[in-house]
């Protein structure tokens, strides 16, 4: 049969010869599978009293809440496994404490990982709502809405604990980790820290920054925005993530600031920080603490101070980033790399970029 017999059929059954040829299948985007009911239950589920440093009752939700997770995790047919921290397991003669660990395998670039962490301990005698029971409510919902959702890159969520300890989770984990990534064995191409994501406001002048207002930075007033903090070295990956961001939730404000070539202390209080410390592009996002939040650290840190729509937009916003920078298989993957020699950053990064473009 010749080629044109061929090409006849095929236009007499209805189809063509490109028919034939792999074409990439649009798929509606992952953060509008976000539920805001989801989000609130898993905050609500978690143990009020949750601290490593705190009494026999806050000791054993800690250990509660690691089991909870698990237990969600693996309900929603997620693999898990446990990261422990031997050198800090509380009495001598008790079990170490455990961060929680996520892999979704890239298909394509499996060795190219973008970590997602957030932190679930709290301090003593604070229920820890938004500090980080939000955070850890994101990592849920992203482990269950892209689990099935295929991607170049690897995408790793991380429950780091201890984070309220002084970074120990994080610091233990790049720590066992730092020689193999140095060797190649794995490339962490960004890590995002999820510290406190719920928490919004209107009223004017409710919003203070670490850094004072110069000629060059005018720092906002008003916490009715999500913030990034970064560095300058690594601008390129807080402002593709940023710009990810706003492309899957244009209707969260953002602010990203990452001007700096040495982050401040401010800026390296959550578990991103070890991962800078080790040369890793790593960005927080966060509320701000107590730059805007008057519950941080307090027994008044409870669910109600959630603010459902914006938190909601939070974790759309985060979840759809990584997505998208993680490359869905649907399309060929993005590059993910600091620029060349050649190439110079965005004049200002104190602003969203046009959630038009793609990162």
């Amino acid at each position: 049969m010749t080629l044109a017999t061929v090409a006849a059929v095929l236009i007499a059954a209805g189809l063509s010869l490109t028919a034939a040829q792999p074409a990439f299948v649009a798929v509606a985007p992952p953060e509008t599978e976000v539920d805001r009911e989801r989000l609130f239950a898993t905050v609500r589920s978690l143990p009020t009293k949750r601290a490593a440093w705190g009494d026999a009752e806050h000791k054993a939700g800690l250990r509660q809440t690691e089991t909870l997770l698990l237990d969600q995790l693996t309900a929603l047919g997620v693999a898990c496994r446990l990261d422990p921290l031997d050198f800090l397991g509380g009495d001598r003669d008790d079990k170490p404490w455990n961060n929680i660990v996520i892999d979704l395998p890239g298909r394509t670039l499996p060795g190219e990982v973008l970590v997602i962490a957030a932190h679930f301990d709290a301090v003593p005698n604070s229920p820890g709502a938004e500090d980080n029971g939000t955070g850890v409510a994101a990592i849920v919902e992203m482990a269950r809405v892209l689990r099935e959702r295929p991607m170049h890159r690897t995408v790793r969520l991380i429950l780091f604990n201890l984070e309220e300890a002084g970074l120990v989770g994080s610091r233990a984990y790049v720590g066992r980790n730092i020689d193999d990534w140095n060797a190649g064995k794995e490339t962490i191409v960004g890590m995002v820290s999820m510290d406190m994501i719920g928490y919004y406001t209107d009223e004017p002048s409710s919003q203070r920054s670490p850094i004072p207002p110069s000629k060059v930075f005018k720092p906002p007033t008003v916490g009715d925005f999500l913030a990034m903090g970064g560095v300058l070295p690594h601008r390129w990956f807080s402002q593709a993530f940023n710009s990810a961001m706003n492309e899957a939730e244009p209707r969260l404000k953002t602010f990203v600031l990452d001007f700096l070539p040495i982050a401040p202390p401010d800026l390296l209080r959550s578990d991103h920080a070890p991962f800078l410390a080790a040369g890793i592009p790593g960005v927080i996002v966060s509320t701000t603490a107590e730059m805007r939040y008057p519950h941080y650290h307090k027994a008044t840190d409870t669910v109600e101070k959630i603010e459902p729509v914006r938190f909601e937009y939070a974790v759309r916003a985060i979840l759809g980033a990584t997505w998208r920078l993680a490359g869905p298989i649907e399309k060929p993957a993005p590059p993910l790399a600091p620029p060349t020699l050649d190439e110079t950053p965005s004049s200002d990064s104190t602003k969203p970029k046009d959630s038009k473009k793609a990162p």
